[in-house]
């Protein structure tokens, strides 16, 4: 960490990202930490996927790129909460031409990818690494008399964001001691940290509703209840016009079905323009955002239903028997699915990982739900 401290000293233009798909601990690390060398007078440019609207609680989106990445000019590459080149998509090339690249990351399954690597597993997140690095370029007043605190109100709202996302508000077992002193301190500055804590966790639209209680009525349950997983297609998010990101919370809720040792969901990535956070969002069909709720929800149910019923005489048009991106996402109560996303080309946490896999819904869902049911029964033979 001293290395990468100096780094950050010394340099001044500094293009940092994070890892495709951004949730919370990835957009506030990364507007974190570019809040406070823009402090220190530092050149930053923030490199994101467009992410949902419920992020927007957290400031610093000004640091955005706005240009195309072609043109960027990259002297330090800093890549946060990713665990490998893979996993930062269109970044990747701007991390390849870096003059110096640095890794602050908590994945178990990061193995140091950078030149400069700052990698803590027991960290409940990036975001509270991310705090502990900002505190110590807090600049020294008068010869080390007095320590100026580069932590304002706008930087601890990021920070306090991304710990809350990746904590599942403090209830996850990567929640420490530490987490929560870290936590008061933000808190200290003045932060509105329930209204973060509602935006980040709590907050749905009605639409998101509906599309939530879909995905659960797709649910299904295998090894007598032990696996408990859903899917949702692209087409029941358009129907219901909302954004993948705000089916976040799906797993954790099949992760707390009594019984579970583990749960699956499966998806597809899906951006609506009410939910675009950054500039290159993408957009849907400009008719589609004046329907009303009624004729949303009609269409969401008929999605539903076309996607759980493939049609026998053009297979190919189900949404779950065509060839598509599918983003796999597990949670677990001891299973290592940390490893077993690996295997699958993603990465992520013990209890929580994810991975894209290219295929069918159908087929994906088969091939995960076995390796899942292989993986319990070895455990309960050992």
């Amino acid at each position: 960490m001293e290395q990468i401290i100096e780094l950050l000293k010394s340099r001044e233009s500094f293009v940092i990202a994070g890892h495709t798909a951004p949730d919370g601990d990835t957009i506030g690390s990364c507007l974190g930490l570019a809040m406070a060398l823009g402090k220190l007078g530092k050149k930053v440019v923030v490199v994101l996927e467009p992410y949902a609207a419920k992020y927007r609680v957290i400031p610093g989106r000004k640091y955005l790129c706005r240009s195309s990445l072609e043109t960027l000019k990259v002297d330090v590459f800093i890549a946060l909460d990713c665990a490998d080149t893979e996993r930062l998509s269109a970044a990747r090339a701007l991390f390849d031409r870096a003059q110096t690249t640095v890794c602050i990351d908590h994945h178990e399954t990061n193995a140091g990818f950078a030149k400069y690597n700052f990698i803590d597993p027991g960290a409940s997140s990036t975001a509270e690494m991310v705090f502990g690095v900002i505190e110590a370029l807090s600049p020294v007043i008068a010869s080390g008399a007095k320590q100026s605190n580069l932590i304002d109100a706008d930087i601890a709202t990021a920070i306090y964001a991304g710990i809350v996302g990746d904590t599942g508000g403090f209830r996850y077992m990567s929640t420490g001691r530490s987490t929560m002193e870290v936590a008061a301190r933000l808190m200290d500055t003045g932060i509105p940290f329930t209204d973060i804590y509602r935006e980040m966790l709590l907050g749905h639209s009605f639409e998101a509703a509906k599309a939530f209680g879909l995905a659960l009525g797709a649910a299904g349950q295998a090894m007598g209840g032990r696996i408990v997983y859903t899917h949702m297609t692209r087409e029941m998010l358009v129907a219901t016009g909302v954004d993948s990101s705000d089916m976040d919370s799906v797993v954790e809720y099949l992760m707390n079905t009594k019984g579970a040792d583990v749960a699956l969901f499966l998806y597809e990535r899906h951006q609506s323009a009410k939910d675009a956070g950054a500039p290159e969002a993408t957009s849907v069909d400009t008719a589609r955002q004046h329907e009303s709720v009624e004729e949303r929800s009609d269409a969401a149910t008929q999605a539903w239903i076309s996607s759980t019923q493939p049609r026998e005489d053009d297979s190919d048009t189900s949404s779950i028997t065509t060839q598509r991106k599918i983003k796999v996402s597990m949670r677990s109560r001891g299973l290592h699915v940390g490893q077993i996303a690996a295997s699958l080309g993603g990465g992520g946490h013990r209890l929580a990982a994810g991975c894209t896999m290219v295929g069918t819904i159908e087929d994906i869902m088969r091939q995960v739900l076995e390796i899942l049911e292989l993986e319990l029964k070895a455990g309960d033979l050992c």
